[in-house]
């Protein structure tokens, strides 16, 4: 599991979310093997199971369920770990699986790298060099879509591994994007005012963009527009969004106008 790799000691802080695959089921409570943490196992005790009556704790838990579960206690020396499953919330469950696959999928990704360069022994060594730099290697691997072998500028490994990572990421990863949206308020007191906001905005779409951005304006009645950004990042985002600002600016200044932005 990602364990060995992300996690240099062997147990889980109190109040972690963490991500479990049940190992026994008994009438008291239920096992779980902690995956993100080495030879780490965890009890969820009956009454941590469910907020509704519990019968039978086989309707709620079976062997090799994979489940998220909260950390309520540790004791280290012991080995106990105690886990709640009732404590964690769909959205919360959701996001903690998530983030999990997406891990998962970054170390199959990593292996595949390591067949290439038959350097099977060096993956847990990677995956523990890019950790050490980043909470999350699909976030690393993802970036690498769009920005290269600089996403492995502070990270400690070999140039053939960066260049085989960026092609690997490129050929499965989707590049990542972000959505900024805002209200754009424009108003003119020229006579030609209208005419001037018209052609300010029509400046706005014809605006040549850099690569990956969409720009989507969509008219909410007058004076108020709205505007969405597609980017890479959220700094292309940002530039983009200010060079629209001084371009209508510019533009509806001459005609005794404002604009207002407002996220």
């Amino acid at each position: 599991s990602m364990a060995e790799t992300r996690k240099k000691f062997s147990f889980p802080n109190k109040d972690e979310l963490v991500v479990a695959t049940i190992t026994k089921v008994q009438n008291y409570g239920a096992f779980g093997r902690l995956e993100e943490y080495q030879n780490c196992e965890g009890m969820i005790h009956i009454s941590e199971i469910s907020n509704r009556w519990i019968k039978n704790i086989g309707d709620f838990v079976k062997d090799g369920d994979r489940v998220v579960v909260k950390v309520l206690r540790v004791d280290a020396e012991k080995g106990h770990v105690d886990l709640s499953l009732k404590s964690v919330k769909e959205a919360q469950r959701k996001e903690v699986l998530d983030l999990f696959k997406k891990e998962q999928r970054a170390r199959k990704l990593i292996e595949q790298a390591a067949k290439k360069l038959k350097a099977d022994k060096e993956v847990d060594e990677v995956i523990e060099s890019i950790y050490a730099n980043s909470d999350s290697v699909f976030d690393v691997l993802q970036n690498a879509t769009v920005e290269g072998d600089k996403v492995f500028e502070e990270i400690k490994i070999s140039d053939e591994w960066k260049k085989t990572l960026v092609k690997l990421a490129k050929d499965n990863i989707e590049a990542p994007r972000v959505e900024i949206k805002a209200t754009l308020e424009m108003e003119s007191r020229a006579s030609n005012g209208v005419e001037i906001v018209r052609t300010a905005l029509t400046g706005v779409k014809k605006k040549k963009l850099p690569k990956d951005v969409e720009l989507k304006l969509k008219y909410l009645g007058a004076p108020k527009y709205r505007l969405e950004l597609g980017a890479p990042n959220y700094k292309i985002a940002e530039q983009v969004l200010d060079g629209i600002t001084k371009d209508l600016n510019s533009a509806i200044q001459k005609g005794q106008g404002s604009v207002k932005i407002t996220r």
